[in-house]
């Protein structure tokens, strides 16, 4: 028993020490983070569409950067210097004709996902970077490979 009053005595004690800000008889509220809803588990159907879709995701640009490499290969093969390129009749460095590479692809995925049942409207920045980096990797490692 006496234990009970020491600690109820220590709680009634620090209620007015000076660093606290709590006024007798006041009690703090507690402050739980909120947490997001939890989503519903998928069905089997809709992990094995999303999962197809994962794969179109990543063979489709895959295609596209090896095609490019190979676009640049033959075009970059008729001139003499192998890492430019001559588009309507000027010389483009290799990292412009990466942007090139970039935005005719970019181009070329916004409007061939619907073809595919893809919803390319849902993509975020992260989806089109993720897309892309695979476009630009495989062109940089096909035309190098081409090259040598």
């Amino acid at each position: 028993m006496a234990k009970k009053d020491r600690k109820a005595g220590n709680k009634e004690d620090q209620r007015h020490l000076p660093g606290n800000l709590e006024k007798p008889g006041e009690r703090i509220a507690k402050i739980q983070p909120t947490l997001p809803p939890k989503a519903k588990p998928k069905s089997a159907a809709e992990r094995r569409k999303d999962r197809i879709d994962g794969i179109i995701k990543t063979v489709y640009p895959s295609i596209l950067g090896t095609a490019a490499g190979f676009a640049c290969y033959h075009v970059a093969s008729g001139l003499g210097d192998p890492w430019s390129l001559s588009v309507m009749g000027m010389e483009l460095p290799w990292y412009n004709a990466m942007l090139l590479v970039i935005a005719v692809t970019f181009a070329i995925q916004k409007y061939t996902y619907a073809f595919m049942n893809i919803d390319a409207a849902s993509f975020k920045t992260k989806d089109w970077i993720y897309v892309e980096f695979m476009v630009i990797d495989l062109w940089l490692v096909t035309w190098t490979l081409l090259l040598n």
